[in-house]
């Protein structure tokens, strides 16, 4: 799971904001935060609470955010409450989050999380995923990689400038992880296995890649026949559709389905070696959306803008554009900062701002 915390931070730049004249950009690593014209200046430490965190609603009131707040259920509570905190785009620039003034602490980088009783905002489960039934577990069908947001301030350098990185289109979706091992077939979530068929003996949404791409189930065969046989392969997708999240890429229903990534006996396979397998097999990938050296200008010209999966026209949802961004090297590689495989994701202002908090 990604690290999300409250935390004192020193603001790096405050720039007037281009479009608005009462409006300062607060640069904080790599958040942008709007906020009201002289009332912050560089080398100032202040309490950032960035988005998806939530606040208990009276707490929110005291400290005189609660406006800044979207709706949602804090838990414990019964209700929804101004609780969660978002992001919007102010006038053409984005806002991640909000400051306050600080009289907490005296340094920057302190985890500030449990001072302001902050969790972690978890969307409800959608309607399919509760009638799906759970199966026996393999440690060899492992997990996908815990993801970091590139913004915490603890992992933007955690891709060295200049690395050759491929930076992928995050579809917002359902993680799909499908696996053969010991030349048995097994399907699931991120998190749990799941059996063939669900509570009312219909297919499972995690079996159904298997159905929509034939060439699938040839491919895990085939690479788990390579080198003398019998290996443990994984491949790592995204299903998606109309009733999987709020956007459906033109899918209606939940067969909609993008393979990222392949690992083969425990070992992440580099980008071109699932780029190779995959268009021999007909499997299709998520949209490349550039290949090259990794800078923060990269991330934030690719992070917005509308959806490649499918053009736009053919969209039923309302938000058409991106949910974000996956940025691996193409040479799989360790991060010291990351304490393991090196990725990272940035996620859209404009989704953030559009992301709902109920299921459907």
């Amino acid at each position: 799971m990604s690290d999300l915390r409250i935390e004192s931070v020193r603001i790096d730049e405050v720039i007037p904001h281009p479009n608005a004249d009462r409006l300062d950009l607060i640069r904080i690593g790599a958040y942008t935060v709007c906020d009201q014209r002289g009332k912050h200046t560089a080398g100032d430490i202040v309490v950032f609470f960035p988005p998806d965190m939530l606040i208990p609603p009276r707490l929110a009131q005291q400290i005189g955010v609660d406006n800044y707040l979207k709706d949602a259920i804090y838990p414990g509570e019964a209700y929804k409450a101004k609780c969660r905190v978002g992001a919007i785009r102010l006038r053409g620039c984005p806002s991640f989050g909000f400051i306050l003034k600080n009289r907490w602490a005296t340094e920057a980088g302190l985890d500030m999380t449990e001072r302001f009783h902050g969790v972690k905002f978890e969307p409800p489960e959608a309607a399919f995923y509760r009638k799906e039934v759970n199966a026996k577990g393999d440690p060899r069908f492992h997990t996908y990689t815990d993801i970091q947001n590139y913004r915490n301030s603890k992992y933007t350098n955690a891709i060295p400038d200049g690395t050759e990185v491929r930076i992928t289109e995050k579809i917002h979706g359902t993680n799909s992880r499908i696996g053969i091992i010991d030349g048995e077939f097994m399907c699931g979530s991120h998190q749990t296995v799941k059996k063939a068929l669900d509570q009312n003996d219909k297919p499972s949404t995690y079996w159904g890649p298997f159905n929509t791409i034939p060439g699938l189930k040839e491919m895990l065969e085939a690479l788990a026949a390579t080198k003398g046989g019998n290996h443990n392969v994984v491949a790592f997708g995204e299903i998606y559709g109309s009733k999987i999240q709020f956007m459906d890429y033109g899918v209606v229903g939940n067969n909609g389905y993008r393979l990222f990534d392949i690992s083969y006996d425990g070992v992440y396979m580099s980008y071109d070696e699932v780029e190779h397998w995959a268009a021999l097999y007909n499997v299709p990938l998520v949209p490349l959306l550039y290949r090259g050296p990794f800078s923060a200008d990269i991330v934030d010209k690719f992070v917005d803008g509308p959806t490649t999966v499918i053009e736009t026209d053919k969209v039923h949802s309302t938000f058409k554009d991106r949910e974000g961004i996956v940025i691996t090297p193409v040479i799989e590689q360790y991060s010291p900062a990351l304490g393991g495989r090196m990725i990272l994701k940035a996620v859209s202002v404009d989704y953030l701002e559009k992301r709902k908090t109920d299921s459907h």
